[in-house]
């Protein structure tokens, strides 16, 4: 009888002999009953691919959430010390025009950086430029300007300098500034020992090579004030200059006022203005003015200058806001949006997420507020400026929207060149106070009082404020309070779950006050309060949100590789016994075998 050995097969990394007598596929068998045995391990596969793609969501939230964050920023009036450039109410523009038709820039060039107070200035008399003072010796005729123009100590050659130390004014209010010329020195050594010490003098000097020649030309040094105004003008034939050259360095070489030092002299408002530099940028807080010619030939010349608000980057930011709200809003669509099946569709992944449902909730909660605190006959809803809420249905490429943000963008220009300070109250935060040493530190949404009395009486201990609730009625609360410096300055801070919650107020001064003050949260300020909850990179929900998908990912990684382990002593125990078996079923074949034998030799006899 032949036996047969069976299949042979790896499992486990071990070669097996399966299904030789049992007729039994234990190779097809031990892969079926591993495969039961790993589905747990299958299905948290599957968890942590879903969870990846809600990363990937959460990802894209975080993108569109910071780029309308920053957006806000330049629409909340940041806290802290004021950067004009950081908040776009702050830009302005500038106008010139003249009385006469001339061309204003013709005469006057106007710089406003943003903070510039909103004013009109008139310009006129400008009877005199800023100049340096120019000096030049007369020319040297010489092979190259290399040549030696200095001669010996003592000499009288009008064509020359002589050797010798000589010192100069110190036009920075030092000690008089020595320079040495030696025999030999050349035309361009001269100029370079003046400039080597020109940041102490005010005095450049420069090489000209008037003509060509051969094999002589003709050269020319030329002395410079290096800034404009009288009080760095200068004279090299003046002892006032000169304050010593007993060695008569200067004393024979001759020098041409080409051009006197002059001050600028303009009028502002009918207000005489003397400076040393056209480009006057100390007169007006945040302004510079260039004189670039006088009026002297135009005689009556007023120039006209209007500082403005930069109307059309404030719309131009207000838009930008628009677009990335609407940009959020198409995506909380995509994410909840419904299948044939009345199921989320397969990338709405952050269909039932907390987060998102309760950012969502949030921001439209704000845009469709009242901002508290607003002025009468200011606007206080978005509406009133141009902006409305409407529904969006869809097309090829989004989905069905509601609460789409549009603008109507001529209602919106006439809102910012009409009531400019309206607008901006509706978007930022502002603080009025009646004393100049209160600022605003920080604030949160949590904020819900607008008119507040604070009262500081230190030797009373006493540290409150008092503002109207709901209903008009005054309450007063405790402020937390610590020293900021010695020098009395306070930091105030609303205590948590009163209306001042979250507002710190900075008091620079030791005497004790009662202050009166005003506070509105606008839009701008409130929606960044809300990103920045969302999108902080240390504590922002996103953040805890993102690392709880993490952490959840990591554990199944874990628990994957513990089930993928003990399903590798499950294969063994498997192998094991399938062969156990076959290995019985053997021994029981070959016994039946020989039975067979022994039963077939009895018939043969």
């Amino acid at each position: 009888m032949q036996i047969s050995l069976g299949n042979i097969y790896q499992s486990g990394g071990k070669t097996v002999v399966g299904g030789s007598q049992s007729g039994i596929d234990t190779e097809g068998l031990i892969k079926s009953l591993t495969e039961a045995k790993r589905l747990p391990a299958a299905n948290l596969e599957n968890k942590n691919a879903a969870l990846d793609k809600q990363k990937a969501a959460y990802t894209e939230l975080s993108s569109i959430l910071t780029r309308f964050q920053t957006a806000l920023s330049a629409l909340r009036n940041p806290p802290g010390v004021q950067n004009a450039s950081q908040n776009i109410f702050e830009y302005r523009t500038a106008s010139l025009n003249t009385n006469n038709g001339s061309t204003a820039s013709n005469y006057v060039s106007m710089t406003v950086l943003p903070g510039a107070q909103i004013q009109n200035f008139t310009i006129s008399d400008i009877t005199s430029l800023a100049r340096e003072t120019k000096q030049e010796r007369s020319t040297f005729t010489l092979p190259s300007a290399s040549t030696s123009v200095v001669g010996a100590s003592g000499s009288t050659d009008p064509n020359s300098f002589a050797a010798g130390t000589f010192k100069l004014r110190n036009a920075t209010g030092g000690a008089p500034v020595a320079i040495t010329l030696n025999e030999g020195d050349s035309l361009q050594a001269v100029a370079a020992k003046f400039n080597d010490v020109k940041g102490q003098t005010g005095i450049q000097a420069s090489v000209l090579k008037v003509s060509n020649g051969t094999p002589d030309s003709t050269y020319k040094i030329v002395f410079t004030s290096t800034k404009t105004g009288e009080t760095f003008g200068f004279d090299l034939a003046s002892a006032g200059t000169v304050v010593d050259d007993a060695d008569g360095v200067l004393a024979n070489v001759g020098f041409n006022t080409t051009q006197p030092a002059s001050n600028a002299t303009f009028k502002l408002d009918g207000v005489t203005i003397t400076r040393e530099t056209n480009a006057v940028n100390d007169l007006v807080p945040n302004i510079t003015f260039t004189l670039n010619q006088t009026t002297l030939s135009n005689p009556g010349l007023e120039i006209n200058a209007t500082i403005k608000p930069d109307t059309e980057i404030v719309q131009n930011a207000i838009t930008q806001f628009v677009d990335i709200y609407n940009e959020f809003r198409l995506f909380v669509s995509s994410q909840q949006q419904l299948g044939d099946n009345g199921l989320p569709a397969e990338d709405a992944v952050l269909n039932n997420a907390p987060l998102l449902r309760s950012l969502t909730e949030s921001v439209a909660n704000e845009v469709s507020r009242v901002i508290g605190g607003i002025t009468s006959g200011n606007p206080s809803r978005l509406i009133d400026i141009g902006i409305s809420l409407t529904n969006f249905d869809g097309d090829g490429k989004n989905p069905a929207t509601k609460n789409i943000m549009t603008i109507d963008t001529d209602k919106l220009a006439s809102a910012l060149a009409a009531n400019f300070d309206g607008v901006r109250g509706l978007f930022e935060f502002t603080l009025t106070s009646d004393n100049a040493n209160l600022t605003v530190f920080s604030r949160t949404n949590a904020l819900a009082a607008s008119d507040i009395t604070l009262k500081i009486d230190r030797a009373n201990g006493i540290y409150q404020a008092t503002y109207l609730d709901a209903t008009n009625s005054p309450v007063t609360v405790d402020l937390d309070q610590s020293a900021l410096d010695s020098n009395g300055g306070l930091l105030l801070k609303g205590k948590a779950g009163t209306a001042l919650d979250g507002l710190q107020l900075i008091y620079a001064s030791p005497d004790d006050a009662t202050i009166t003050l005003k506070a509105t949260q606008g839009f701008g300020d409130r929606l960044f309060n809300l990103m920045d909850s969302i999108t902080n990179t240390s504590t922002g929900t996103l953040k805890t949100t993102v690392t709880a998908l993490d952490d959840q990912k990591a554990r199944n990684r874990e628990q994957i590789a513990k089930i993928d382990t003990q399903i590798v002593t499950y294969r063994d125990q498997l192998v094991n016994q399938y062969a156990t078996l076959e290995s019985a079923l053997t021994k029981a074949n070959q016994l039946l075998a020989l039975l067979d034998a022994q039963a077939a030799a009895r018939e043969a006899r």
